[in-house]
């Protein structure tokens, strides 16, 4: 039984949302405890400008938070399946079994600057679960891995893959 343990690129996505989560919570944490909208000195209840800016806040911490939740797990693939791994909270973990999905599909996903290749793994036309070489450096072990049949490389536009992503578009063989 041969395990592949997925390795983060820290130069690649992995690093890039702990950075941005680093940055975010320390900006907010600068700014709660040493500026005009300092917890100790706003009225939270009676002022709407420090409710707003609070909200925001936070919501944009939650969003990266999430962000590095649902993109960078954790990956650990054998002869039998691949197990996803919450990277905050170990605890959260979902095993698949190969015999779970029907195929999968290479995607070139698009970043800024380049593009990096993603493997989907796809169940009654949705996605099930993927990994990128963006946010993995043993990329290559992990595709190595997979025991089921492939459907090779499909092209969708950014508004396609980020449908797909959501689960909003099926994803057609």
């Amino acid at each position: 039984m041969n395990k592949t343990y997925a390795r983060y690129k820290i130069f690649g996505g992995f690093g890039l949302l702990v950075g941005l989560n680093i940055l975010i919570g320390l900006g907010t944490f600068k700014l709660l405890t040493a500026s005009k909208v300092s917890y100790d000195t706003v009225d939270l209840i009676n002022d709407s400008n420090a409710q707003f800016a609070y909200s925001l806040l936070i919501g944009l911490n939650l969003l990266f938070l999430l962000l590095f939740m649902t993109q960078s797990k954790f990956i650990i693939t054998d002869s039998s399946g691949i197990t996803f791994i919450n990277p905050l909270v170990p605890l959260i973990r979902s095993k698949k079994y190969w015999t779970d999905f029907d195929y999968f599909i290479l995607v070139d996903e698009d970043s800024k600057y380049s593009t990096h290749e993603a493997v989907w793994f796809i169940k009654d036309e949705k996605i099930k679960g993927r990994f990128s070489s963006f946010y993995y450096s043993n990329y290559q072990d992990l595709k190595q891995q997979i025991k089921i049949k492939g459907k090779g490389k499909r092209n969708f536009g950014p508004f396609g893959q980020l449908f797909g992503l959501l689960g909003i578009k099926k994803i057609k063989n």
